[in-house]
């Protein structure tokens, strides 16, 4: 399927606005008259989308879809996601039972210029605000949101694995969900890794050790059950400055330890068959994890009831107790976004759209006293 969609964005992006002008939620912003389809597609970057492709072909028992925005300049979002395609490393990390596979190419610099176009257009926190946050140090720390970010071009990734059957719970609450380790891998966070380690240092609530040539930040004190299964911490190398976020540092020994065991999954290597081996962004659920996703919204519902936006998530999960994967790659003219899945584009796509206008109708439920709040 092909679609010619030159100046569309400006037009769909009007239309949208129209309707959430007058939405109770958005009379308390003095910019509200700002918004325009034009200058919002413009800073979203959408203005350079020329055209739109889909694909779906069925190969054994799932789909090999494909889908690609014909964007000549890429500008706002298509600069967020990073620039020349690279192997994705937490791949050849993830333990042959991980759960859950994400990594992403962001160019910290498009974030912030993404953000602060849309701050002077009324949408988010203003610009003399957003400029506060950034020349702030986070928490206690020594450094700047500004010496952090600007200039920074980074890889996220998380894995994670579930241990079905073994529960944690907030205290207080009846909602329950299973016991997960996780890795969450951030280039360039060196300094702030060093700068989290001197505080801790002045912190007796705070531990700091070296060991083997990590620097290893933890909580001094044991956490309460059922969370003592966790020993979360800070652990960065020295001799690559590469710094993660951990559950434990016996999860990240195991991930650094597995040397490309995930390629010896079988539902792995059929939900990445066909699958370029490099990208700007990577996702992987396992069966495992489709089935906890769905069980995790089934509580929800027998929680809150069924509502819009629980039908809206149920058609966009994978199917449960499947393998997915999905991956994005800029080419020389757009972007490709390529998965294997049990359902086809075709078949999905009115559902995205249906979901596209969900933002809308929150906004129109919200109360008419609702206070949008600064996130920063």
């Amino acid at each position: 399927m092909y679609a010619d969609i030159d100046g569309d964005a400006e037009e769909a992006s009007e239309f949208l606005l129209s309707i959430l002008r007058d939405a109770p939620s958005l009379k308390g912003l003095s910019d509200a008259s700002r918004l325009h389809g034009a200058s919002l597609a413009r800073v979203l970057g959408l203005d350079q989308a020329k055209a739109v492709g889909l694909s779906s072909v069925l190969a054994g028992s799932s789909y090999s879809n494909r889908g690609f925005v014909y964007a000549p300049e890429r500008a706002g979002l298509f600069e967020v996601w990073g620039d020349a395609p690279q192997t994705f490393a937490l791949l050849s990390m993830a333990p042959t039972d991980s759960d859950l596979i994400w990594e992403q190419q962001v160019d910290a610099d498009a974030v912030l210029a993404l953000v602060r176009g849309l701050s002077e257009l009324g949408i988010g926190v203003s610009p003399e605000a957003f400029d506060a946050w950034l020349d702030a140090p986070p928490s206690r720390l020594d450094v700047t949101m500004r010496e952090v970010l600007e200039g920074l071009k980074t890889t996220v990734g998380v894995i994670l694995s579930i241990e079905e059957g073994r529960n944690v719970w907030l205290p207080g609450q009846s909602f329950t969900f299973p016991m997960t380790d996780f890795v969450i891998a951030v280039d360039g966070m060196s300094e702030v890794a060093d700068s989290v380690a001197r505080y801790a240092a002045k912190d007796p609530f705070i531990r700091t050790q070296e060991s083997n040539g990590w620097t290893i930040v933890t909580p001094s004190i044991r956490l309460p059950p059922p969370w003592n299964a966790y020993e979360p911490a800070l652990m960065k190398e020295a001799t690559t400055g590469h710094t993660f976020l951990v559950s434990s540092p016996s999860f990240l020994r195991e991930c650094l330890e597995s040397k490309g065991a995930l390629a010896t999954n079988a539902s792995f290597t059929r939900a990445i068959a066909g699958l370029p081996a490099a990208g700007n962004g990577f996702l992987y659920l396992s069966p495992r994890g489709t089935r906890v996703m769905h069980a995790a919204l089934d509580k929800v519902i027998a929680a809150q009831g069924p509502a819009l936006q629980t039908h809206v998530a149920r058609a966009l999960l994978p199917t449960a107790g499947e393998p997915y994967a999905w991956m994005l790659r800029n080419e020389a003219d757009g972007v490709l976004f390529q998965s294997n899945s049990d359902t086809s584009h075709k078949s999905t796509l009115l559902t995205f759209g249906f979901g596209a206008l969900l933002p809308a109708m929150v906004l129109l439920c919200a109360p008419e006293s609702g206070k949008i709040e600064n996130p920063l």
